[in-house]
């Protein structure tokens, strides 16, 4: 099962990535997020872009079907590496594990600056791929991780949207 947005900001790209690239504002960003036990496992320059690995103990809203394979709080394990294209793109490839959760993850975000639209300095498309290979319950797993990555996507969204002019305001 595929979920793909697209989250628009006001601020440039480079104010948004610090958010993505600093292991101060992306611990912060976990925590906000309701993670605990945030950890950066890896964050390092590539010949391209750069990579980063971090750990995380997030919330789970379990329905009881699927108690029995998530506990109230999951394990992310999630790998980013991102590279910068010649169309001044940025293109960050996605893995997350839930640890002991029988779902594989991926997905990527394409970060880019729209000169066409007005008022919109960065734009971002997120496409994320869902996948169980369990019967019976399979569909029931991919379908809640789905809905629940929505809904953490949509609180990363509005928490960058909050902070960010904060953040710029600093800069100044």
């Amino acid at each position: 099962m595929q979920v793909s947005v697209i989250h628009d900001y006001k601020e440039d790209l480079d104010t948004l990535l610090r958010y993505f690239s600093e292991e101060a504002l992306i611990t912060e960003k976990y925590q906000k997020l309701g993670g605990k036990n945030v950890r950066i496992n890896k964050l390092e320059e590539t010949e391209d872009g750069f990579r980063v690995e971090t750990q995380r103990d997030m919330p789970a809203n379990v329905p009881a079907v699927l108690k029995s394979l998530l506990g109230s709080f999951n394990t992310i394990k999630q790998t980013e590496s991102w590279h910068w294209q010649e169309n001044d793109q940025l293109i960050c490839k996605l893995q997350i594990e839930i640890l002991g959760v029988p779902a594989t993850i991926t997905g990527q975000m394409v970060f880019s600056e729209p000169a066409t639209r007005p008022g919109i300095a960065t734009s971002n498309h997120v496409t994320m791929d869902v996948k169980s290979a369990i019967p019976l319950v399979g569909s029931t797993l991919v379908s809640f991780i789905c809905g629940d990555m929505k809904d953490q996507m949509q609180a990363e969204y509005d928490f960058l949207r909050e902070v960010l002019p904060h953040l710029v305001a600093e800069e100044q």
